[in-house]
């Protein structure tokens, strides 16, 4: 706000209706931009002069109308919790006792529902990015929602189930290169990342990892032979060099038995 001289009255110097609100300019250097609502709360005029308290209830009542317009603007577009809605206007400049009424009255409109928007998040958002409880969970407490309503939610574990088994069916695929053991595992170790619990994560994994093909495998494995012999015989020979083999296949993710296999008939 512009300095004025002591004693002299603030005073209303314009008032002009536009699309975006009522605009008014103060002999002070204010230009505000006021909802319908706020102008006809001061019932502001011409030459109207306005009391200290009078002007510093107008700033606070216009400053609120700009954050309650752009928070109107964000909700436009998508979704926001309160606590969300809060660290954006307060990011904008707002100040907090500016913010706090605005949020009430979003939320008297029913325009933001941290119970709705936390229910919403968990069933819609967890389904089209098929995350699990734990990482629903997680996200959501980052967002501000609180414990109480964090709650009342509800996984039914046949849904998480649903949910894992397509997300790793698509991780079957991708893999379906890699032996069954280590796919199984990657498989298992994604859903945890995703914040389905072990039960849920074990249970898909058993079941929705796919038999490797033969052929494919059988490739890999002799592939696999090749590099590591190549590697460890230049340090290793015999018995110490069969052992370094064989942990190297084990670790990338071939079965015992098939790698028992691969070396007797290389070996033979």
């Amino acid at each position: 706000m512009s300095e004025k001289r002591i004693g002299e009255p603030i005073t209303v110097l314009s008032v002009k209706a536009r699309k975006d609100g009522v605009k008014v300019v103060l002999s002070s250097g204010e230009k505000l931009v006021l909802s319908p609502d706020a102008y006809t709360e001061f019932r502001l005029y011409e030459n109207k002069e306005l009391s200290e308290e009078e002007l510093k209830n107008l700033l606070s009542y216009a400053n609120q109308d700009g954050a309650y317009d752009l928070a109107i603007r964000y909700l436009s577009k998508e979704s926001y919790c309160r606590s969300q809605l809060l660290r954006k206007l307060i990011s904008k400049g707002y100040e907090y006792p500016v913010v706090l009424p605005v949020l009430k009255r979003l939320e008297e409109a029913g325009l933001i529902d941290d119970e709705t928007y936390a229910k919403t998040f968990a069933e819609d958002v967890g389904e089209l990015r098929l995350i699990g409880a734990n990482r629903i969970y997680y996200e959501l407490r980052s967002k501000g929602i609180s414990e109480e309503i964090i709650a009342k939610l509800s996984f039914p574990r046949e849904k998480e189930l649903e949910k894992a088994t397509r997300y790793a069916t698509g991780l079957d695929r991708r893999y379906y290169r890699t032996p069954y053991t280590k796919k199984k595992l990657k498989i298992y170790s994604a859903l945890l990342a995703r914040g389905f619990d072990e039960s849920v994560a074990y249970e898909t994994s058993e079941q929705a990892t796919s038999a490797s093909d033969p052929g494919i495998e059988r490739i890999e494995i002799e592939k696999a032979y090749h590099l590591a012999e190549a590697k460890f015989s230049r340090k290793y020979d015999g018995y110490e060099l069969r052992q370094h083999i064989y942990a190297a296949l084990v670790r990338k993710g071939f079965a015992h038995d098939e790698v028992k296999s691969i070396m007797e008939e290389m070996q033979s």
